[in-house]
């Protein structure tokens, strides 16, 4: 009896010297760490690409890529290729899941449905809100990630204002439901299928121009949601945004950042950072997505270089420019729709504009990267009064940045930005000083686009007719051919005048200042002289 006790002791004595300290190793390592990699309003653009590959493959443990929207439409080799040159790079870097942004319906709905269904893209794009008449999604809703000892849900969520963002043919027979309904429901199914971490996906931004309800940050209020990946707004947060217990994650715009959020669940509590990381020289870039850049901007620079015309001067199509006022580059498109149209007016929206051109010889990569959407010109007759309400909406955000900033030619138009919206527009004018007459009808030349309510206006006729034309860069690129005079500067289409207070705006109160000390300087001169002379009359 005794030797069989002390055999068990002894092999008691054993178990617990092999086991114990990989027990206790497990004990001090109770900690799983997941690290997203994340990217946001690409608009076409491939550079980031590659940095986001390297970092991917240097990072330890877990790893999730996130993209949130507004990705496969924008620039040259995405547009020519309708999303497909994107789309390779996309998967070979590795990508996990994107958001679906407004502008990834620009080659409309049954292109977009192709990228999945066809297989084009190798992961998810992601939509929870956007459903059939019928409540049905049209989209994947969400995607579960096993990870180690954890899973990830991700969740994805769409702007509502699509319906007007891009063309509304484009959302025809779609709802889009509410965010915050959406994403709590959402969180209860990944809750429910056993998700540590939920992510929800964004592609609403957080711009207080929208409304509250489909704001990222009004999102961070459904209890659940450890993360949002956001876009939209094309806001740089450099170190996320927290609310309550929700990092809220955004990385500006055209992958000129990269957003790392990195968490750390220790013993079932979650910490969670976030960082971003500047797209620069110095980062390191995986060389398999250099060259695969490369072979797509090889297979386009035949058809994209040939010189479509000249210009001796910067032409003016940066965002904040086009956004909240006339530039030289917007005259021009605007005149060259006229020309192509024979119309009378000409309107354009400032979100329309999407690059500059430098000075020299202008290519169709400029006209495309300028105006990448292909819209389609029309001419509408439109009564006076439908035409000043339009000048007014395209006014009605200033000084806010907007893509509805309204764009002229072949009218002038003057407004107070102090007045009350609706009531901002005091004068237009046709070019030969006619005012414009609210009773009377106007042809104007317009793109599709705004002649069926994008971006909140309302340029379609009566009798819902448009005349069709071809596209606007087409009608550019013919337009330089006819050697226009290209403007240095904005030749004062749209002009800012005194508001009701009588307050000069800020350049002239420079120039008033400065007519202030000349006269105070000339006339201490005069003074100085007299008493000069005087003394010298006096002997003094």
């Amino acid at each position: 009896m005794l030797k069989i006790k002390s055999l068990f002791i002894t092999t008691v004595v054993i178990l617990l010297l092999v086991f114990l300290p990989l027990l206790t190793a497990g004990a001090n390592e109770d900690e799983v760490t997941l690290t997203i990699i994340h990217v946001n309003d690409q608009h076409g653009r491939m550079g980031a690409n590659p940095y986001v590959s390297e970092i991917a493959k240097n990072t330890n443990g877990n790893v999730l890529i996130l993209d949130a929207g507004d990705t496969l439409h924008g620039q040259t080799a995405a547009i020519l290729t309708q999303g497909e040159a994107m789309a390779e790079i996309m998967n070979a870097v590795g990508y996990s899941a994107m958001a679906l942004g407004n502008h990834d319906f620009n080659y409309g709905l049954e292109r977009l449905l192709e990228f999945n269904a066809l297989g084009i893209l190798n992961f998810p794009i992601l939509s929870a809100n956007i459903k059939n008449l019928d409540g049905t999604p049209l989209f994947q809703q969400y995607v579960v990630f096993p990870m180690d000892v954890i899973k990830v849900g991700v969740f994805g969520i769409t702007t509502p204002e699509t319906v007007f963002s891009t063309d509304p043919r484009f959302t025809e027979g779609l709802f889009f439901d509410d965010p915050k309904t959406i994403a709590t429901e959402m969180v209860e199914i990944l809750k429910a299928d056993g998700c540590d971490i939920i992510i929800a996906l964004t592609h609403i931004g957080i711009d207080e121009k929208s409304e509250s309800i489909n704001r990222a940050d009004m999102l961070a209020d459904v209890h659940g949601i450890d993360i949002i990946i956001d876009g939209h707004s094309h806001t740089v947060l450099d170190n996320g945004l927290m609310i309550g217990d929700t990092l809220i994650a955004q990385a500006g715009q055209h992958g000129w950042y990269i957003g790392i959020v990195e968490i750390t669940i220790t013993n079932g509590t979650v910490n969670k950072t976030a960082r971003l990381i500047e797209v620069n020289d110095d980062l390191v870039a995986d060389e398999n997505i250099v060259k695969l850049i490369e072979f797509w901007d090889n297979e386009i620079n035949n058809l994209t270089s040939k010189i479509v015309g000249h210009t001796p001067v910067f032409l003016d199509g940066e965002r904040q420019s086009v956004r909240t006022g006339e530039t030289n580059l917007s005259n021009l498109i605007t005149d060259s729709m006229r020309w192509a149209t024979g119309a009378e007016i000409a309107l354009l929206n400032g979100g329309a504009i999407r690059d500059s051109i430098p000075a020299g010889d202008i290519t169709l990569r400029h006209l495309l990267d300028v105006l990448p959407f292909s819209n389609i010109l029309v001419t509408v007759d439109i009564t006076g009064l439908q035409l000043l309400s339009a000048l007014e909406h395209g006014l009605s955000e200033y000084p806010e940045q907007a893509g509805q900033f309204i764009h002229v030619s072949g009218i002038n138009v003057t407004f107070d930005p102090s007045a009350k919206v609706g009531n901002r527009v005091k004068s237009a004018t046709l070019e030969n000083g006619s005012k414009i007459d609210p009773n009377k009808t106007y042809t104007v030349a317009t793109i599709e686009f705004l002649a069926y309510g994008g971006d909140g206006f309302d340029l379609m006729p009566s009798d819902g007719m448009l005349v069709y034309f071809g596209s606007d860069e087409e009608a550019f690129t013919a337009y330089l051919q006819t050697n226009p005079n290209i403007q240095s500067k904005p030749n004062g289409r749209v002009i800012k005048i005194l508001d009701n207070s009588g307050s000069l705006p800020g350049e002239l109160l420079i120039f008033a200042g400065v007519g202030i000390f000349i006269v105070i300087t000339v006339a201490n001169v005069l003074i100085g002289q007299r008493k000069e002379e005087r003394e010298n009359r006096t002997g003094k």
